[in-house]
């Protein structure tokens, strides 16, 4: 039995609105089947944004990445990133036992880093997220890589400027443990792929033509900044569920 109270409540929110009891709402009537003016002009800007456009969006992650401890670095080509990668292995130490572990996705721009030919001669393994969903014994394999894994490399969907924040879908070959296990999180991003706040990413995730095509994938993660927590006596630390170190790596081309 509906209580008075509810009954009014929601009466009230009806009158806000305008809306009689006996209105019927269609879906068609509340949500939006195409964009509106404002929707396509801002398409229209984000696809044709020139050169001095797409800098000044990446100046503004470079400041936005300070405020939230991640170090973005700029490479002109795939060679000198993954020169700069071997680098960050070399130096770092590895967090879970002796051997230094890299995993990465399956993804064209990762690919492109040929990783394999920087990290062996420095003694350490590369492993690929298998682009084929296999049995459950490699994918059990794969995860226990990742588990001790030093360093995680992965690509991006979007970058947003304004926060410095990653949007990945999953996808066969690209989980989410490349960027949630290791103890660092590089990831590998093209200048084009740089946004500028929020609504430029609904925008494009509701009315861009790819985007519509693929839909959502089973996860969208969205990342800004390595793990933090300050449970423990409200002091932060880093690292505390997921990577101490978050790289952003943006190809200028």
């Amino acid at each position: 039995m509906r209580s008075s109270a509810r009954v009014e409540f929601i009466q009230r929110v009806r009158n806000a609105l305008k809306r009689s009891e006996s209105g019927e709402r269609l879906p068609d009537k509340i949500i939006r089947n195409e964009p509106d003016t404002d929707d396509c002009r801002l398409l229209e800007k984000i696809a044709g944004r020139d050169i001095q456009s797409r800098l000044a969006l990446l100046d503004r992650l470079i400041e936005a990445g300070k405020l939230a401890n991640v170090n973005v670095m700029v490479e002109k080509d795939a060679a000198s990133a993954a020169a700069s990668i071997s680098k960050i292995a070399a130096e770092k130490c590895a967090e879970w036992g002796e051997q230094k572990v890299v995993v990465a996705w399956d993804h064209p721009v990762v690919n492109s880093l040929a990783l394999s030919s920087f990290m062996g001669p420095l003694g350490i393994p590369t492993y690929f997220a298998d682009p084929v969903l296999g049995t459950a014994d490699r994918q059990e394999t794969f995860r226990k890589h990742a588990e001790r894994a030093l360093i995680g490399i992965t690509a991006a969907d979007y970058c947003i400027a304004e926060t410095a924040t990653l949007t990945m879908k999953t996808r066969p070959g690209q989980p989410r443990s490349v960027s949630l296990l290791p103890s660092i999180h590089i990831a590998v991003i093209r200048m084009e792929q740089i946004l500028s706040n929020l609504t430029e990413f609904y925008t494009l995730l509701k009315w861009n033509p790819a985007e519509q095509a693929e839909g959502l994938t089973r996860c969208m993660t969205v990342i800004t900044g390595p793990s933090k927590t300050a449970d423990i006596e409200a002091t932060l630390v880093h690292g505390a569920h997921g990577p101490r170190e978050l790289i952003i790596v943006v190809l200028t081309g």
